[in-house]
């Protein structure tokens, strides 16, 4: 992945950043899901169910009296009271939370995707999915799996005329 310059996205279109070289992708995005939470900002997280479970008892309980509101995106709580006052969702179905949708006023403005392979249930994570987010982060992990899933992802924002930015934490 080459180094983009920063620029601001045209409206109507995501500013998506890369981070690449995450040693541990659960803890950088709980940090991200606090200091996105602490600008006013609704975070959608989106990967595979045993991250996103590390993730949710991070929320928890990473720091005594640091608890963030959150909770699990489901087709069954699409319409529950407690998702839409949360600031935080965590969904492992983002392909179904495309075809069920989010009402415009409950639909966070960041995703933050913890990564993985573009095939299957993860491949909705990208311009589709992601045109209706003022932000999107892209973490992308040391591995040279996460890595090869990775270019592909920028590839593939590249291909919607999308210019990420990069931000190496190696």
């Amino acid at each position: 992945m080459s180094q983009a310059t920063p620029a601001a996205a045209p409206p109507g279109e995501p500013s998506v950043a890369f981070h690449t070289g995450v040693a541990d992708p659960v803890q950088h995005a709980a940090r991200l899901v606090r200091k996105a939470v602490s600008l006013g900002s609704r975070v959608l997280v989106v990967g595979a169910a045993q991250p996103l479970q590390q993730l949710d008892e991070q929320l928890w309980t990473a720091e005594p009296g640091s608890f963030l509101p959150h909770g699990r995106w489901t087709p069954e709580a699409e319409g529950s009271t407690r998702l839409r006052r949360s600031p935080v969702w965590l969904c492992s179905q983002p392909e179904r939370l495309l075809q069920e949708g989010a009402s415009a006023p409950e639909r966070p403005e960041v995703l933050i995707h913890l990564g993985g392979d573009v095939s299957g249930a993860h491949a909705a994570v990208g311009p589709s999915m992601a045109a209706s987010f003022a932000k999107v982060i892209e973490l992308v992990a040391t591995d040279s799996a996460a890595r090869s899933a990775g270019q592909q992802r920028w590839r593939a924002w590249r291909e919607q005329g999308v210019v990420p930015t990069h931000h190496a934490f190696s």
